[in-house]
């Protein structure tokens, strides 16, 4: 989830009283089987490459640089750019030859220009806690299932400048990846080309096969989503990255661990 203070910051949803096993997004039932298992034998050693499939829903009002001549299932410009920084920043590389590294495709991509039945198209009006935001995000896993049968995880692109109303420290939230569900909400305002990356870098650490999802180099005790390093790609706040912000091997490896890497 990105929060932004002036500046930005950001981190996953705390959406842990909503957690449905149902909706975690595996292929064959792997997590219990991994849940004790140990990094170290071989019996589970890391995939050097995997692929993770997007699924891109855009709703109105949603700024995403689509031409006026496009039609619904072109992918957007603005998508484009975020998908590619993505591409860029998950992989390693030594002397031009790929160590390691994740590649994200986009199953399918569809713009929708009038609202959605049960669905807020202004994401400044999300409900926030409760059974009415329960509803709305199982809402928007059922339109991504149905637009998008096969995908890993669902990304919306939403009308709006932040994430449900201003916090009570006066921050207000970009962008938003869950803990429990295979869903990221894309704001207005999470214009950082890199900012998706980071979401999808949530979205890997959160469905780690071995359950251990904080980032490698933690931020803090009470945060171990984000990076401690300012420059890096998962610290919480954009403000302090440069042109491209820095990601580590142990980072991708740990991405690598991902369950929809392992069917």
């Amino acid at each position: 989830m990105i929060h932004i203070k002036k500046h930005s910051n950001h981190d996953s949803y705390k959406d842990d009283s909503y957690s449905f096993n149902k909706s975690q997004p595996r292929k064959k039932n792997h997590k219990d089987y991994y849940m004790n298992s140990n990094l170290t034998n071989n019996h589970f050693r890391t995939v050097k490459a995997g692929t993770l499939n997007v699924c891109i829903i855009v709703l109105p009002g949603a700024k995403v640089d689509r031409n006026s001549t496009d039609n619904q299932s072109i992918v957007p410009n603005r998508v484009k750019r975020d998908i590619a920084a993505a591409n860029k920043i998950w992989k390693q590389y030594e002397k031009n030859r790929l160590i390691q590294g994740v590649t994200f495709t986009i199953t399918r991509s569809v713009v929708f220009l009038e609202n959605i039945s049960g669905i807020v198209s202004n994401a400044e009006n999300f409900p926030i806690g409760g059974s009415s935001h329960l509803t709305m995000v199982q809402a928007m896993l059922k339109t991504g299932r149905k637009v998008c049968q096969n995908a890993d995880v669902y990304v919306f692109y939403m009308n709006g400048n932040r994430f449900g109303p201003v916090n009570f420290d006066y921050s207000s939230t970009l962008a938003v990846t869950y803990n429990s569900f295979p869903l990221i909400i894309m704001t207005n305002a999470s214009t950082d080309e890199y900012l998706l990356a980071h979401e999808l870098g949530h979205f890997m650490f959160i469905t780690n096969r071995f359950n251990e999802t904080d980032d490698p180099e933690p931020f803090h005790e009470l945060d171990g989503n984000h990076n401690r390093t300012p420059s890096n790609l998962m610290f919480p706040t954009p403000e302090f990255w440069p042109i491209v912000p820095e990601i580590t091997s142990e980072q991708i490896h740990k991405a690598l661990n991902s369950r929809v890497f392992y069917s």
